[in-house]
């Protein structure tokens, strides 16, 4: 194979998204649409990767910043045949074919780009189209065949005839060319269409005008090739993608209740018999060990779970490490930079944040626990409160080894509570405790009788 160079046209707006946010950068499962044909220029060994780059030029750079990419700006939207001839100042030292890719074309396969590739290099044409059947092609420009079945051109649906829009090949504006080529015969495209635009489809014909092979190869699975132009084909590239990450799971031996309610990001990894319940969301690079439990409607972020860990229902956890056999919930809320140790139980309303919890300690109802540190083997009752916040400042709470917390204590952080220590319930512990001691803070009752 010859050196390639991909070129991923991502430069338009795209209005019919109806939305202020550049198209290439709407999410699918997680990530941006544009990270799809990226991956994919990987896969192939690209020898550099460039992105074409319009409207909210600054937000695609920021977002794919730091990894290996050549930025060109199109700073006039005059069609795709001008946006890669953007590019031309930046590879007229390349001899190689270049890849052209669509940053709206997420769901295209490394197989389905080698092997237009080869019918590129080994046919030895000047450019190759991808193209693909469509029961109803509107929108899509056709691909025009000779007799001899060869490609003659390819024309924009605005601009074809009657006859011609009755085609049902389509353009998917994915093409390999020889980069000499292809700069060629880009100068010679004109702009006399219907739209005034430098159409990258125009150069087939100018192939075959110049007796330049024009090959095409045909992707035999419409979806692969299905252009993300509004937010119906957002959600149906969505569930593709969902339903790929799900098979690959269970294949694996991961247990998937309902696969039509689960939704599990690409770069999730999940052991084998770990069982995802309904209406289960887990996101970003978060790592689920094996025979876990995930009860239905939680949602997890960026976190690492360990084994043997059970989520029980409707619990939101964010950032946070977990070890192994941890129950959590149901309605417990881990935010982020919390961690917990071997055996510990975290129960139902406690909300968790920037907090460690050693071994075998439990927090079962009711509870808040921020900027804290909590040893081994302590118990927290219900409704106990880590003070946290004096309205400029967070400040810490600390508490060692087997202590017992009595229900609805409040500490005012900072403070410490030493080995051993009980606080009686209903205490507002503004001190450090020494080990050992019994802690109370509180009001002396009165009864007084009916006369």
């Amino acid at each position: 194979m010859r050196e390639i160079v991909t070129v991923i046209l991502a430069a338009g707006k795209g209005t019919r998204m109806k939305s202020n946010l550049v198209k290439v950068l709407h999410p699918l499962m997680g990530e941006p649409m544009l990270s799809f044909p990226i991956e994919v220029a990987r896969k192939i060994n690209s020898q550099d990767i460039i992105l074409v780059t319009g409207y909210q030029s600054e937000l695609i750079r920021e977002r794919f910043k730091g990894e290996g990419l050549t930025f060109v700006e199109q700073k006039e939207q005059l069609g795709t045949g001008h946006a890669v001839l953007c590019t031309k100042d930046t590879l007229k030292d390349f001899k190689g074919d270049i890849l052209i890719l669509c940053g709206d074309v997420p769901l295209i396969k490394e197989d389905t780009i080698r092997a237009l590739i080869e019918v590129h290099q080994g046919g030895k044409s000047g450019i190759a189209v991808l193209t693909t059947k469509l029961p109803n092609p509107e929108g899509y420009g056709r691909t025009i065949r000779g007799d001899d079945g060869e490609i003659l051109r390819i024309v924009e649906e605005k601009d074809a005839t009657d006859l011609e829009r009755k085609v049902k090949e389509v353009n998917t504006g994915i093409y390999c060319a020889k980069a000499s080529y292809l700069f060629h015969a880009l100068q010679m495209v004109g702009r006399e269409n219907k739209q005034s635009e430098y159409y990258l489809t125009d150069v087939i014909a100018i192939a075959t005008e110049d007796d330049e092979k024009a090959k095409g190869f045909l992707a035999e699975d419409p979806f692969e090739v299905m252009g993300i132009n509004n937010r119906a084909e957002l959600a149906k590239a969505n569930e593709v993608i969902r339903k790929d990450i799900l098979y690959k799971l269970m294949m694996e031996g991961v247990g998937i209740i309902d696969p039509r309610t689960t939704f599990i990001e690409r770069h999730v990894r999940i052991g084998r018999d770990t069982v995802i319940y309904p209406n289960c969301y887990v996101q970003g690079n978060s790592q689920i060990g094996k025979e876990c439990i995930i009860e239905p409607g939680s949602m997890i972020t960026n976190s690492i779970i360990g084994d043997c860990v059970i989520i029980k229902t409707c619990c939101v956890i964010s950032d946070s490490k977990i070890a192994n056999r941890v129950v959590i919930g149901p309605f417990a809320h881990l935010r982020p930079d919390t961690e917990l140790e071997d055996e510990v139980k975290i129960g139902n309303f406690v909300e968790i944040k920037k907090s460690k919890i050693g071994e075998g300690s439990k927090a079962s109802h009711l509870s808040y626990l921020g900027d804290a540190i909590l040893g081994k083997r302590v118990n927290v009752g219900a409704g106990t409160i880590t003070c946290n916040y004096d309205g400029l400042k967070k400040h810490q709470t600390i508490i060692e080894d087997n202590v017992f917390i009595g229900s609805d204590t409040q500490f005012v952080a900072p403070v410490k509570i030493g080995e051993g220590a009980y606080i009686g319930a209903g205490s507002t512990i503004t001190e450090d405790v020494p080990s050992g001691s019994l802690a109370l803070s509180r009001a002396k009752q009165v009864t007084k009788k009916r006369k």
